[in-house]
């Protein structure tokens, strides 16, 4: 696991990120895009259609654009989170208290619902109150799967030789700060072809 307060080893060319619904995953993916100069992948543009239903061909379209050279995008779909892993250099994860993601996932649902933002192929989040008649309204998909992207790293750690990448830990939204503010001022100088930036140690979970 990399230490967030050390700069990174090399400039990442292929970043996921981790953690729960209202962690700010796609804030901080399209945050890290710009600074990186990444490519961003929207997992959910390619997951929904219409009736926020299931595009029967989202595994292949993300087989299809994870194997560009460089590319960010959120971790999350089992269906796919085996194939990112494999393919990416670098995990971004955002292990918040529950209090920080819930707090987060309400105020974001409240803003969605009085905006009546439109999202991915035209689909609109259901009013706040739907919590109380709608088993599947995010904020009870937010609360019932609180712990699992925690339980996804652990499961990625146990993957290992198969799964080999850098893991960056941010447990509050401060130090997530601090880092993105550190990581606008440095510069990155490309390693020879063939060759890595710099030399790294990797422990026993693959997860360096």
């Amino acid at each position: 696991m990399l230490n967030p307060a050390a700069a990174l080893p090399r400039r990442p060319d292929r970043v996921l990120i981790a953690g729960g619904s209202g962690a700010g995953k796609t804030a901080v993916a399209d945050k890290l895009a710009t600074l990186l100069a990444l490519p961003r992948i929207e997992l959910d543009e390619l997951y929904y259609q219409p009736g926020w239903e299931p595009r029967p061909e989202f595994a292949e379209d993300v087989a299809r654009v994870s194997g560009a050279p460089r590319w960010i995008t959120e971790w999350h779909y089992p269906e796919v989170s085996g194939l990112l892993a494999r393919r990416a250099d670098l995990l971004v994860w955002l292990d918040y208290p529950t209090r920080t993601t819930m707090t987060s996932l309400v105020l974001r649902t409240l803003l969605r619902s009085l905006h009546k933002e439109v999202l991915w192929s035209g689909n609109q989040e259901p009013r706040l109150r739907a919590v109380l008649t709608d088993p599947e309204h995010i904020l009870r998909y937010g609360w019932s799967t609180r712990h699992s992207a925690r339980d996804e790293v652990r499961t990625l750690a146990r993957r290992a030789p198969d799964i080999t990448l850098d893991l960056l830990r941010f447990a509050r939204p401060a130090e997530l700060s601090d880092w993105l503010l550190r990581l606008a001022g440095t510069s990155y100088a490309p390693a020879p072809s063939g060759q890595p930036a710099t030399e790294r140690s990797t422990d026993a979970s693959g997860l360096r």
